[in-house]
């Protein structure tokens, strides 16, 4: 079926397309909603900068990936999405805020230590929401990791080198892979869910 095709399709068809791994119904439903989760992740409200908007759109379409499965229909899509987007705007303020809060209780702590004895320990325990990447990621340490990866096939060791070890965005990605969004964002799910499974076994 053709690209404009797929446009006309019902949202139940597209993402039946979608679970089975059609790349052309996950281009179409990207293009049926970016606009929608983009407007969603500009409010003004949040303070996110431009830059933090494309990235977070394409994470809501990451999460969108491995939740799409579990969709039964209970509300419209475009419920679900604006939701789903809300919720990891709320989260991406969580870990800014974390994040901020332990800058300024590290450059606290440094100036509380400024005198103390030199073997006096010192721990700053950090909490935030993990994504689904973070708890993969957290998993084990960096050398039993790197093993996993590297048990993994080249096209899913350069894709989650390129997300996670360079922290290039998805746009950054598929310009340096050559690919559109839809295939980056299902294979890199791919190759998660495989590393995933190689950390477990």
């Amino acid at each position: 079926m053709k690209a404009q095709g797929l446009q006309d399709l019902p949202d139940d068809r597209l993402i039946a397309g979608c679970v089975d791994g059609d790349g052309r119904c996950w281009e179409a439903l990207y293009r049926r909603y970016y606009g929608h989760v983009r407007r969603v992740v500009a409010w003004p409200r949040w303070r996110f900068t431009p830059s933090e908007v494309e990235d977070y759109v394409q994470e809501v379409f990451f999460e969108l990936i491995r939740s799409l499965p579990n969709f039964r229909g209970e509300a419209s899509l475009s419920t679900f999405l604006t939701r789903l987007t809300k919720n990891r705007c709320v989260s991406q303020i969580r870990r800014k805020t974390a994040q901020k809060r332990v800058r300024e209780e590290v450059g606290y702590l440094l100036e509380e230590r400024k005198g103390a004895p030199e073997d006096q320990p010192m721990a700053i325990a950090i909490s935030t929401d993990p994504t689904p990447a973070d708890e993969v990621l957290a998993m084990e340490d960096a050398a039993e990791l790197l093993k996993g990866v590297q048990t993994l096939s080249p096209d899913c060791q350069t894709i989650l080198r390129l997300r996670y070890y360079k922290d290039m965005s998805y746009d950054e990605i598929c310009g340096s892979l050559g690919l559109p969004l839809g295939t980056v964002c299902s294979r890199l799910k791919r190759c998660l869910d495989r590393l995933k499974k190689v950390m477990a076994a």
